[in-house]
């Protein structure tokens, strides 16, 4: 009968199991030293982050249990401590917070509950105190603190709610004044106050949405495009002249406005005229050959498949015949094998032959002796005999495996020979159905001419341009634009290349093509030259900005900020 084998699978896991259990067991340990090293300290926040950790890892450990109350009462009495310090220095927020977090750490700790209260009623005493001084900023930042505490604390809901009625209805008013007095832009400033403290807050988003407007169109650039008194280019002048008066304000130019007519008066912006110089044109013809390649025929040449198909079945030829020299060794070795065992089990029949007489040797002397030395010679014959059985079989058993894994080979061997010998007749078949020439498209070369055309036409572009609100106009030095223009053309030729089979007409750029090229390149120059002096427009609101609160004159600096920020960046609206 064979051994019991073990069952592993259940074996691993009772291993896994209990290193995982002598891990945790070190971990809980080393969590518990650290933490008692903390308490020695008198360090007990670091104390009972150890203790809770040892906790986490085994939540069955009473000792670690009662180490991380111990250290929680010690945490409350100490931010009890702090809370009341706090408190007389006047910091009311944090002392609040301190004695949350003593009741926090232990509940039932009375000295903290007690803190927690008296400290909240002083922080509601104060909040009333700020309010009466018409410091709500502050009152409402006590008040928010009382409901971070407690989110449930309806008393702390209430005054935070009053605060905010009141911020909202002072800005309210202070918006209200600012307008009536014409500084839309403290007013604007207000309004966004009110929408903070209070959403909705009455009719706050209409009226901050009127002043934005008016200030929005007080404060339009106007870019004024008159028509030159004489231009030598008049088809790209109406063109540019077309395409600017389409322009709107984007992130680079919020506010711009073009127009052809007469500004409001006290307007931004600027006037200007662009004058353009006679189009000089230009047109270059050049010649290129160029090659293409296409079907004039066909060859009859040797197939290439028909060598591959050639040289498998020589590979496939060898592979046969090295698998059959193969298989005749491992005939031969299993035939050997098989005299081996042959041999072996005649070895093993004497030596159980032997075995059987010597024991009878054995039994008629101890039948006949009434000593057992008297029969030692037939017994020591009779233990040589059984060793020679023994050794005979396990030679058997050996030759026995051996024969096995010959015959194996051999029958291995014999299915490689009949797979090659099929992969052999498969090449062979494969070679009769493969023709020795194949018919191969003939290539040839065609040459052919190309022109290439290049159209160039250049002009100058003369901007004149007045600041609103100065009292002359500027002329700036006259600005070079060109345009090129690229096209190539060849005839049709018929039983040729593919792409030169339908020819390649000309397809020259119109005079309308060319101005327009020439209005797009001067649109882009003038624009350019606007977003100069526009940049100059929003860099002089925050001039005025810095300058009146250097001075210490707030209204006049909320006024420049605002403008500044609507014609820059731009201002959110108020509210949704």
């Amino acid at each position: 009968m064979l051994p019991r084998r073990p069952a592993l699978p259940a074996l691993l896991l009772a291993v896994t199991l209990a290193l995982s259990a002598a891990g945790c067991g070190r971990a809980y340990k080393r969590a518990m030293e650290r933490g008692d090293a903390f308490a020695r300290a008198g360090d007990w926040d670091a104390a009972a982050a150890e203790y809770e950790r040892a906790t986490r890892i085994d939540p069955d450990e009473e000792l670690a249990q009662q180490k991380l109350a111990s250290a929680r009462r010690k945490q409350s009495e100490g931010r009890t401590v702090e809370s009341r310090e706090a408190l007389e220095r006047g910091e009311f927020e944090k002392a609040l917070f301190l004695a949350r977090d003593a009741v926090a750490f232990d509940p039932v700790n009375q000295e903290a509950r007690r803190t927690y209260v008296e400290t909240r009623a002083a922080v509601f005493k104060r909040a009333e105190e700020l309010l009466a001084s018409d410091h709500d900023d502050a009152a409402l930042s006590l008040a928010r603190a009382a409901r971070q505490c407690d989110p449930n604390d309806q008393a702390a809901a209430t005054l935070e709610g009053r605060i905010l009625d009141r911020m909202a209805t002072r800005a309210y008013d202070r918006a209200v004044k600012y307008a009536a007095e014409g500084k839309r832009g403290n007013a604007l400033l207000a309004f966004r106050d009110v929408e903070a403290a209070r959403p909705g807050f009455r009719d706050t988003k209409q009226r901050a949405d009127e002043i934005r407007r008016s200030l929005e169109d007080e404060l339009r650039f106007f870019l004024v495009i008159e028509k030159p008194a004489d231009t030598k280019a008049s088809g790209v002048s109406a063109l540019v002249e077309s395409e600017l008066l389409r322009w709107r304000g984007d992130s680079r130019a919020r506010l711009v406005a073009a127009t052809s007519q007469e500004p409001p008066p006290n307007a931004a912006g600027v006037r200007i005229q662009a004058a353009f110089d006679t189009i000089a044109r230009d047109h270059d013809v050049a010649t290129q050959g160029r090659t293409c390649e296409y079907v004039c025929g066909t060859d009859r040449l040797p197939n290439p498949a028909y060598d591959a198909a050639s040289r498998e079945v020589d590979e496939a030829e060898r592979r046969a015949r090295a698998a059959e020299g193969s298989a005749r060794r491992t005939k031969k070795t299993a035939e050997d094998a098989r005299r081996n065992l042959t041999t072996a089990t005649s070895f093993h029949d004497r030596a159980k032959a032997d075995e059987k007489r010597l024991q009878r040797e054995l039994d008629q002397c101890r039948a006949t002796h009434k000593l057992p030395s008297e029969c030692k010679a037939e017994d020591d014959r009779h233990d040589d005999a059984r060793r020679a059985r023994a050794e005979a079989e396990t030679r058997e058993d050996e030759a026995r495996r051996e024969a096995e894994r010959k015959e194996k080979e051999h029958a291995d061997a014999q299915q490689t020979v009949s797979n090659e010998r099929d992969a052999w007749e498969r090449a062979v078949a494969a070679l009769r159905r493969t023709p020795t020439t194949i018919l191969v498209d003939r290539i040839c070369a065609h040459n052919y001419g190309v022109e290439l055309h290049t159209w160039s036409a250049a002009t100058s572009l003369a901007l004149r341009a007045h600041v609103l609100g100065e009292t002359s106009a500027v002329t700036l030095p006259p600005d070079p634009i060109s345009m090129r223009a690229t096209d190539e053309t060849f005839r049709a030729e018929s039983g040729r290349c593919k792409e030169v089979a339908a020819g390649d007409p000309l397809r020259a750029p119109s005079d309308g093509d060319i101005e327009a090229a020439l209005a797009t390149r001067a649109v882009e120059k003038i624009r350019g030259q606007v977003f100069v002096w526009y940049a100059g427009y929003v860099q002089s609101y925050a001039d005025d900005h810095a300058r009146e609160k250097a001075a210490g004159r707030l209204e006049e600096a909320n006024e420049a900020r605002v403008r500044h920020l609507l014609t820059g960046t731009g201002l959110p609206p108020v509210g949704r």
